[in-house]
């Protein structure tokens, strides 16, 4: 994996602070994850993170680092769209302590081996917001009344009184998500 990939992967484990969902949000193993850390700690002579019970907290002295890292990536990024390069992804936004349900993060899975469009997963205060906003092109919501107005819902898990998740999307979805809407449902 490029650096910029790893550089991604460990922006992610700054944000989530769990190399859990760092490595689903990425579609990779959580010791791809663990590996990508140690290179850049190894890289820069120094610890990114603290380990514990609690994740992977950034440590005070890797602040500065993760800060960088953070902006190479949105610059990166920034960059490409500029060329018309951007790489073709769809983003599936959600918050840290309601991801994926198992069968929906295995077919996420095939979908990034196999498919060169691929699917992320970003942590978000409100996946609802983002959606709305353009941020996202899918969400992932716990909605515990009516349906949300002005999205199509795909039921993912349903509990009881009336509490589900579920997969959201505007109804003016671009073809690429589309597909992985069909996919997923």
């Amino acid at each position: 994996m490029s650096d910029i990939e790893r550089f991604r992967v460990v922006a992610t484990l700054a944000r989530t602070r769990s190399m859990n969902m760092a490595a689903r949000a990425h579609g990779i193993a959580q010791s791809t994850v663990t590996r990508y850390v140690a290179v850049t700690e190894r890289t820069l002579g120094y610890a990114l993170f603290e380990r514990g019970p609690g994740g992977a907290t950034p440590a005070p002295a890797g602040l500065p680092a993760l800060a960088i890292i953070e902006r190479i990536v949105a610059d990166i990024d920034e960059l490409s769209a500029l060329s018309g390069t951007v790489q073709q992804s769809v983003t599936i936004s959600r918050t840290a302590e309601l991801g994926l349900p198992d069968h929906l993060e295995g077919k996420v899975t095939r979908w990034n081996r196999e498919h060169e469009l691929q699917i992320h997963q970003v942590i978000v205060d409100d996946p609802v917001a983002a959606l709305r906003s353009g941020e996202s092109d899918l969400a992932v919501a716990l909605v515990t009344g009516p349906r949300l107005e002005g999205f199509e819902a795909v039921p993912v898990r349903v509990w009881s009184r009336g509490r589900r998740v579920e997969l959201l999307n505007r109804p003016d979805l671009r073809s690429q998500a589309r597909a992985v809407v069909d996919h997923l449902s």
